[in-house]
């Protein structure tokens, strides 16, 4: 009995249509590399030129006091951790002070040495600190993409589609182009330390590990995480070795900043948190599920609630604990592991803000490159993808003012696109909570399921368990 004519056309226009047209252009690129340069080279280009543009039209409040800790450490050389507090006048924002490890600080001050002349205040910030302080981000941001174009398994059509996912995503554009955060620099040295290991390169994966926790010291939790795996896979000389590695890389970087009485800024700006367990504002910057919730309960029904959030710390520890055990004995891949880490942080830890999800975004891409369609193909799916919306929720045109130089002649170009408005406190504590929930269920999926799930298309079977090359 042949089909109505309705389902055949849906079926013929939503999967017979697609997948016919995904195959001729796999065999297409396939046939003809120089076509398939040409688009790279074309889509590196444009994702480029789409942050160039945006980054000395722009600045958040992050540009300036970055530009301050930059020459407080040309002042005050290895004694800077003594001054990172944001309490000399120099510093734009009183108060904010430099709570990362010293790596970051290094990348800044060279970007600084190659604009001299530049300055920055409470009120403006010159062009060209705001192109050297975010060029270095955004070489990130591309590192990313060809990182992801490197290691998704899979056709050529699957790496130009995911790498243009992540070259493209509204958040890593927002971040790096226009206001100025460095997680993704974090992230590339995370990425490119799990593409590492599961390419059985392994020394060099626990470098590019090191160089992550000393951008951003929270990404000593995938770390964490991904060693449990390692644990199970490496030869415990190995093993050690590559613990040794990390170890001295992060004294290396370390010991000239602690001399001479620094020992204590130093372990206070790296090791403690940066704000204590408090109600999170502005909300529309609260990336936190529960965090974000008991804010709002308090500020819409006036209840005092503050007192949950002092639990966080002792949930974060026993759910990063119970999570590391879990990827040992479940066997699950690098990748899973390393973005299971970094979920349990972004579901749980009091203070999150829309940059931090930078280091998880390329994470989930890779996760669902590796996995046929299923539960944890579309909750990594959905990870990589939610965040977007904030960009289209939140005013991106308000930092195209607010410090000298402005450009109001922007504001109706963005607003047109979708990036002027003002939504109320609600919306974003939703984002916050859709977040969260995907995380857990993604954790949960995954070491529910370990090494059970079926791999992707080009995925070999003992991907993510090969053994270090002799």
């Amino acid at each position: 009995m042949a089909r109505p004519l309705p389902v055949t056309l849906i079926k013929t226009v939503f999967w017979k249509g697609p997948r016919a047209l995904v195959r001729r252009t796999n065999a297409f690129l396939d046939a003809h590399r120089v076509a398939y340069y040409g688009v790279v080279v074309a889509i590196f280009a444009v994702a480029a030129a789409v942050r160039a543009w945006a980054a000395p039209l722009s600045s958040g409040v992050d540009p300036p006091q970055f530009w301050a800790f930059a020459k407080v450490f040309t002042m005050y050389g290895l004694d800077f951790y003594k001054y990172s507090g944001g309490t000399m006048p120099i510093y734009p924002t009183p108060g904010w002070a430099f709570v990362y490890p010293p790596l970051w600080l290094l990348i800044s001050t060279a970007s600084l040495l190659c604009v001299p002349g530049s300055l920055a205040t409470s009120t403006m910030v010159s062009v060209s600190w705001r192109v050297a302080e975010k060029a270095p981000i955004i070489a990130a941001d591309l590192a990313i993409g060809g990182l992801l174009l490197w290691a998704v398994p899979g056709s050529k059509l699957t790496r130009l589609l995911l790498a243009g996912l992540w070259l493209f995503h509204p958040t890593a554009w927002y971040n790096s182009a226009v206001f100025g955060q460095f997680d993704a620099v974090a992230a590339a040295f995370l990425l490119a330390s799990v593409i590492l290991f599961r390419r059985g390169n392994d020394w060099l994966g626990f470098v590019f590990a090191g160089l992550a926790i000393l951008t951003k010291q929270h990404t000593a939790i995938p770390v964490l995480v991904m060693l449990a795996v390692l644990a199970r896979q490496l030869p415990r000389r190995r093993l050690i070795r590559g613990l040794a590695i990390m170890g001295g890389m992060a004294l290396a970087l370390s010991l000239p900043f602690v001399f001479d009485g620094n020992l204590v800024p130093y372990l206070k700006a790296v090791l403690f948190p940066a704000q204590a367990p408090t109600y999170q504002y502005p909300l529309v910057y609260a990336f936190n599920g529960p965090a974000s919730l008991i804010t709002y309960l308090h500020d819409t029904f006036g209840w005092n609630i503050e007192y949950l959030l002092r639990y966080d710390a002792a949930v974060l520890i026993l759910a990063v604990g119970a999570v590391t055990v879990f990827a040992y004995v479940k066997r699950i891949t690098i990748e899973q592991a390393a973005l299971a880490g970094i979920l349990v942080f972004i579901a749980l830890f009091y203070r999150v803000n829309y940059q931090y999800l930078v280091i998880y975004i390329p994470l989930a891409i890779l996760a669902l490159s590796t996995v046929r369609w299923g539960a944890q193909k579309a909750l990594a799916l959905a990870l990589a993808l939610v965040p977007a919306a904030w960009v289209f929720l939140f005013s991106v045109s308000f930092w195209f003012n607010y410090l000298v130089p402005r450009h109001p002649e922007l504001v109706e170009s963005l607003v047109r696109a979708g990036m002027g408005r003002f939504m109320p406190d609600y919306t974003f504590v939703t984002i916050s909570m859709v977040i969260m929930m995907l995380s857990v269920a993604y954790i949960i999926q995954v070491l529910a399921q370990g090494r059970a799930v079926r791999m992707a298309a080009g995925v070999p079977a003992d991907y993510g368990q090969q053994r270090s090359l002799p």
